[in-house]
């Protein structure tokens, strides 16, 4: 799987010239499967701009830029840009300039020099991981399986914890089904809670949306059937007591295919709701696994 993961990844960026080359240099000069990489990383900017970061390493917290002769018409809006990644993520952003400021290209040794620099960072920043023993390898399986998150107790946003599978997420939270699909699945251990798997989008009589800060969700409704759906939710709030929504955001990975993200763990927001929208506010970004044995 990790092969093919390597193989489909580095085919989305084969148009893209001297990121190819950069990117497939470190890969060749690491040589170790144990790091994770994503080429095309998604970040949501403070104010809901999306941005695409040419290579990111999860483990280490690390964007990487590949400056083309294009960045040199755009030195001031990369410069913003990158503070607000950084920013928002509270990771760090280093670049490999392959043109000079005269616009002229950089040799390939030049290239080669930067790049491999930046090889050497990354392997630096493994050890001193290993020897603190904070140091995960990279493992393609476990990242969208239920028995990871389970083992550790816990889920945080900080940990990009994706599934592939509903029945994945809902393990976490004590499921003993074989599947499940509808969108919403009530948690029997007594406390009212729910996890809920929202398109974050518009879809069937929805238009859903996430601010772009990450703390509200809205569940907008788009018809006739929607609203009156809005309506008795909201009635039902004020007469039945509430539990918390671990909210399970249907998204892409790196290439592309469908997953669940945990964005966090919401309320619903009965006095900001209405039948046009009901706002969900977030008031975790960490939730803990649950008993397996109700």
């Amino acid at each position: 799987m990790k092969a093919e993961y390597i193989l489909r990844i580095l085919a989305k960026i084969r148009h893209k010239g001297w990121e190819l080359f950069v990117i497939s240099r470190i890969l060749h000069k690491l040589e170790d499967d144990e790091i994770e990489f994503v080429t095309q990383q998604f970040v949501r900017g403070s104010n809901g701009e999306r941005y695409l970061t040419d290579l990111f390493f999860p483990q280490f917290g690390i964007h990487l830029e590949i400056d083309e002769r294009q960045h040199l018409d755009s030195s001031q809006a990369d410069k913003l840009r990158e503070q607000d990644i950084v920013r928002v993520t509270e990771q760090d952003m280093y670049r490999i300039q392959v043109f000079n400021e005269d616009r002229s290209a950089k040799s390939v040794s030049e290239i080669r020099v930067h790049t491999d620099h930046f090889v050497e960072k990354i392997r630096r920043l493994k050890l001193n991981n290993e020897k603190e023993n904070n140091f995960v390898p990279w493992d393609l399986d476990a990242k969208y399986a239920s028995a990871t998150v389970i083992s550790r107790g816990y889920l945080d946003i900080t940990d990009n914890v994706t599934f592939r599978l509903q029945v994945e997420a809902l393990r976490c939270f004590g499921f003993k089904g074989r599947g499940w699909q509808k969108g919403r699945w009530n948690i029997p251990d007594g406390t009212d809670d729910w996890v809920w798997f929202p398109r974050l989008y518009q879809n069937y009589i929805w238009n859903n949306e996430m601010s772009s800060d990450g703390a509200h969700i809205f569940q907008r409704a788009i018809n006739d059937q929607s609203r009156e759906y809005n309506a008795t939710q909201n009635a039902e709030a004020r007469l039945v007591k509430q539990g918390n929504v671990i909210v399970f955001a249907k998204a892409k990975d790196a290439l592309g295919e469908n997953v669940l993200r945990y964005v966090g763990t919401f309320r619903h927001n009965i006095s900001a709701s209405n039948s046009d929208a009901i706002q969900f506010d977030r008031v975790s970004t960490r939730e803990k696994v649950r008993s397996t044995h109700f």
